[in-house]
């Protein structure tokens, strides 16, 4: 039977975010804007959603930090609840009264078309299918796990917000902890239940854009696009920053442009709340804040336009100043707290993700598309530009962008193979980064090319003088510049994930959605034949179909996991997407069953973990590289993120004594050893005991013989004594079992060697060589040992590997003598007994027959 128990926690959850974004949400959000705006219903909508959890955010956030302070759990459900609904109540209060005193302008209802209908009914179902993905799914994605759902887990169990966390804001994260209050513990498919309000509140942000700065037409266009667009229906699942960043980036310069571009009534009230917004922006993600240099930029543009007249820039420079005061309160409010606990302000990616940024073709994806539809457009004008110049222009602008688009590459080349013998496709070993980037030459292309059809649509525009046609241009060329500055962030720094660019798709599928309403004029759509129509759905439907269907696809590799409970529970989808660290908490929840208690973990750079140990021990920052560092500690992490902090720290894997030493049996047992798609994972369990004992004594040393002789090579390695079963001959294969120890400093990596003597004959038959304990990552290096250290080490030769074996003489007096010598130079080390030098290396244990049977 199918437990459905994600859908009845999600349900049982919305009350609490139908208050937030609704009971808290909505009546702010009308008390902020003019009365004659209310009919807006989206940019309604979209307000609520920003404003009703940036207030709740504001009051848990100021909980959290004083009961940090006070070391009091002040973040609990019944304080909390309290404030939410004092939040409500006011603002109810306030609305009303503002409902009683001022006048509501008549609405004019205007129908739907056929196609715009089509278009919201694409939007609804693409909002159900997400929301039944959202419902279903915990917590999978690593930013997910590393940083917003942990925190959220982490504040519910304290009751305030630790004062060693810093990193991004806590729009998300407060929310998450909030969510899951009522339930007493930690509940995903509650935390998960605001994703819908903010995925929807995105696509109303996307329709307010189009709805201020133009018309309803080009909002829903903009709103669908941005809806169905398949990046972002895989994204609304995952429960990070970027639909919530995007939601919040779109509105703010919806609300900055309108103000930006409205004579003088209403410019203040909208630029305020546009900074407002913009601070709920800033409280999500510090990344929003190249916002503020794109309104840097427009003021500069407008300066020059207006050619320095100060009297004619002010207006404008007093919406940017105005915008800029008013999202210092909640936008900087983290930052502050930050600074004053001495914490760095801001925490910016390692500098090696800039190196992954593909800086590719299909980052201009959005600017193409948009320059196709207007060429389409004046094309199929009466008026049309010069095709010399446009044409040769655009296959310019095609042979520069296309060569280092991954997707149109592996779809050009599908349809070669498709019509032609295998073997004539395209070679698509240059789209993978770094290779990808657009090389100098192209660079050279895309400016001529877009140099040409810019210059073709100079002349063509020049005529035109109106200003009704002047004005959608403005509009759209405020939105790109406004998007400008994060855009070549995005470019240069952080294009190795399309999501990264969300917060600034919507303005550029503005001038597309603009370019749409004017190819297809809804009084013209209206009038075509019904074949026509059948024609012109049936292609949106299929355009439509994928930004639907990628929310279930992208959920797991099976299309079938809601119906078949292939995954019955949460910890079956973690380990869809998180299988290696799923096998990390099988382990450490069995050893927490076992030994009674929390294991203490050094885990370099290991993220993930926290997520589901909220407040176990878990060194994420540590890197160890002397054994004595992991005193205390029960288990040592080594995986993909350890390797990868260690070489940024330049600590070679040959330089560092704990890597080298994995391979100790007597210290590190292995219990997890997996590799998943991205990440390896080795869990190992410390005991450090076996290194140093008081007293040598064959229990303290684990040995069965400790030799009476001292014996010592060079003037620092001692061999101690045989561990039990020190000498096991079987088959032809010997195993040997002895105890070293470091007497004095070793200032260089010796090697053991191990040769086959027979004494009848006083003849090596054969000599094995080797480091001790060798491993994947390497041998514990003699330099390495520490002083007073005990090194077990256990050997396993095989006879037959002897040059002559089958032609050695029968004997009973065969015996291992061990020796060390210097790898770089062939040299012994000499070799003390009891003080006295000896040569010939040390026999080890008892002679033993080498012969036939």
């Amino acid at each position: 039977m199918i437990d459905l128990y994600w859908l009845r926690d999600t349900l049982f959850a919305l009350p609490l975010a139908l208050l937030i974004y609704v009971g808290v949400g909505v009546p702010w959000a009308l008390i902020v804007l003019p009365r004659r705006d209310w009919r807006l219903r989206m940019l309604v909508i979209a307000l609520a959603f920003a404003l009703g959890p940036a207030l709740v955010t504001a009051w848990l956030f100021v909980l959290g930090t004083l009961g940090a302070s006070s070391q009091a759990p002040l973040l609990r459900f019944d304080l909390s609840l309290m404030g939410v609904l004092v939040l409500a109540v006011v603002g109810i209060g306030l609305g009303w009264r503002k409902l009683r005193r001022t006048t509501a302008e008549p609405a004019q209802h205007i129908p739907w078309s056929w196609d715009e209908k089509l278009l919201i009914t694409l939007i609804g179902t693409a909002i159900i299918v997400r929301f039944v993905v959202t419902a279903y799914w915990p917590f999978t994605a690593y930013d997910a796990l590393w940083v917003y759902g942990f925190q959220g887990r982490l504040y519910l169990l304290d009751g305030f917000i630790p004062q060693n966390i810093g990193y991004y804001p806590q729009f998300m994260q407060l929310q998450y902890t909030f969510m899951q209050m009522s339930w007493g513990g930690f509940n995903d498919h509650a935390a998960r239940a605001i994703l819908p309000f903010l995925h929807f509140g995105s696509i109303a942000a996307a329709y307010s854009l189009g709805r201020l700065l133009f018309n309803r037409r080009v909002a829903l266009f903009t709103a669908a696009i941005w809806a169905l667009y398949p990046h972002m229906g895989d994204w609304a699942r995952i429960g990070d920053l970027e639909i919530p960043l995007a939601f919040l980036f779109t509105l703010s310069a919806a609300l900055f442009l309108y103000a930006w571009s409205m004579p003088t009534d209403g410019r203040r009230r909208y630029a305020i709340l546009a900074g407002l917004v913009f601070g709920v922006a800033m409280w999500t993600k510090p990344t929003a804040g190249a916002f503020v240099w794109g309104v840097v930029l427009l003021v500069l543009v407008e300066l020059v336009r207006v050619r320095f007249d100060w009297r004619g820039w002010w207006p404008r420079f007093e919406v940017a100043a105005l915008t800029g005061l008013a999202c210092i309160p909640l936008g900087g409010v983290w930052y502050l707290r930050n600074i004053t606990l001495g914490l760095p302000a801001l925490v910016f990616p390692h500098f090696s993700w800039l190196d992954r940024a593909t800086q590719s073709g299909d980052l201009f994806s959005w600017p193409l598309l948009a320059l196709t539809l207007l060429l389409i457009y004046l094309f199929t004008r009466p008026h049309k530009p010069d095709w010399r110049l446009v044409l040769p222009g655009f296959l310019l602008v095609l042979v520069a962008l296309v060569p280092s688009m991954p997707d149109v590459l592996r779809a050009i080349n599908d349809v070669v193979l498709a019509i032609q013998p295998e073997g004539t496709g395209i070679d698509l070993s240059r789209i993978d980064p770094p290779a990808s980037r657009l090389m100098l030459h192209e660079w050279a292309l895309l400016a001529l090319g877009g140099g040409l059809i810019g210059f073709a649509l100079y002349r063509y525009a020049r005529p035109i003088r109106h200003e009704s046609n002047k004005q959608p241009v403005q509009k759209v060329v405020w939105g790109l510049l406004l998007a400008l500055p994060y855009f070549l962030t995005f470019f240069y720094s952080y294009s190795y994930h399309a999501r990264l660019s969300f917060a600034i798709v919507p303005l550029l599928i503005l001038p597309s959605a603009v370019i749409l309403t004017y190819l297809f004029p809804e009084a013209a759509v209206n009038h075509w034949h019904i074949s026509k129509k059948i024609l012109a759905a049936i292609a949106v439907i299929v355009i439509a179909l994928p930004g639907i269907l990628i929310a279930w696809s992208g959920a797991a590799v099976e299309d079938d996991w809601l119906w078949t409970n292939r995954y019955p529970d949460d910890n079956a989808r973690y380990a869809v997407h998180n299988p290696s660290i799923m096998l990390l908490k099988t382990e450490l929840d069995r050893y927490i069953a076992e030994e009674g208690r929390e294991p203490v973990i050094i885990a370099p750079g290991e993220q993930r973990l926290h997520f589901f140990y909220p407040l176990m021990t878990i060194e994420e920052f540590a890197l160890p590289t002397q054994l004595d560092e992991l005193a205390g500690a029960t288990h040592y992490l080594y995986g993909a993120q350890a390797r990868w902090r260690y070489a940024d720290a330049d600590i070679a894997p040959e330089n560092n004594q704990v890597v080298s030493a994995l391979a100790r049996p007597e210290i590190f047992t292995r219990t997890v050893y997996h590799t998943d798609a991205s990440f390896r994972y080795e869990l190992y369990e410390i005991n450090l005991t076996p290194r140093f004992v008081e007293a040598e004594t064959n229990d303290t040393l684990n040995v069965g013989y400790i030799y009476p002789q001292e014996v010592v090579f060079g003037e620092g390695i001692r061999l101690v004594g045989e561990a039990p079963s020190a000498r096991q001959l079987r088959a032809n294969t010997l195993y040997l079992h002895m105890v070293w120890q470091a007497v004095g400093p070793i200032d260089k990596d010796y090697m053991m060697a191990f040769s086959l003597y027979n004494a009848d004959d006083d003849t090596i038959y054969g000599t094995w060589t080797g480091p001790v304990s060798p491993g994947e990552h390497g041998y514990y290096r003699t330099n390495l040992w520490s002083l007073s250290e005990y090194v077990r080490d256990q050997r396993r030769f095989e006879l037959s590997t002897l040059d002559g074996y089958e032609d050695f003489p029968d004997s009973l007096n065969y015996q291992i003598r061990v020796s060390i010598y210097d790898p770089e130079t062939g040299e012994a080390l000499p070799m003390q007994v009891d003080g006295e030098l000896t040569e010939g290396g040390f026999p080890l244990f008892s002679p033993f027959y080498v012969g036939g049977e």
